[in-house]
């Protein structure tokens, strides 16, 4: 049987990952840093009289799709997860400027590795 030359190797793509992926590292990682993180539910409601989505009147625009809190002393952490083309809207941004206003923690991660870097870059 003939070995495969270099040539004639295919090359490994990988994907990049998805905001479900990034998001599921992150929750993991935050857990192991001492906060209580969870998936925040932005979704609207299914309205099955009109067969579309309405704004949870309960709800707030622009919450983070992580919320939490670090264990040690309560301080709230919001992190926003963007992932290929996706961008911040004005809800967003405003909700982690209101954030970081009131002293708590406020991220946006394009992937894992830059939120780690980002997180452990402000030596918390």
């Amino acid at each position: 049987m003939p070995v495969a030359t270099r040539h004639q190797q295919t090359p490994l793509e990988l994907a990049p990952p998805t905001a479900g992926e990034t998001t599921s590292a992150i929750l993991a990682y935050l857990t192991l840093q001492g906060f209580a993180v969870w998936r925040q539910n932005n979704s609207g409601i299914y309205d099955p009289k009109t067969g579309r989505y309405r704004f949870n009147p309960q709800g707030r625009r622009g919450v983070p799709d992580i919320i939490g809190f670090r264990k040690r002393d309560g301080v709230f952490i919001g992190v926003e997860v963007k992932a290929g083309r996706d961008q911040l809207r004005p809800e967003q941004k405003q909700f982690l400027d209101e954030l970081k206003a009131a002293g708590g923690l406020a991220f946006v991660a394009r992937s894992f590795a830059q939120f780690q870097q980002s997180f452990e870059g402000r030596e918390m």
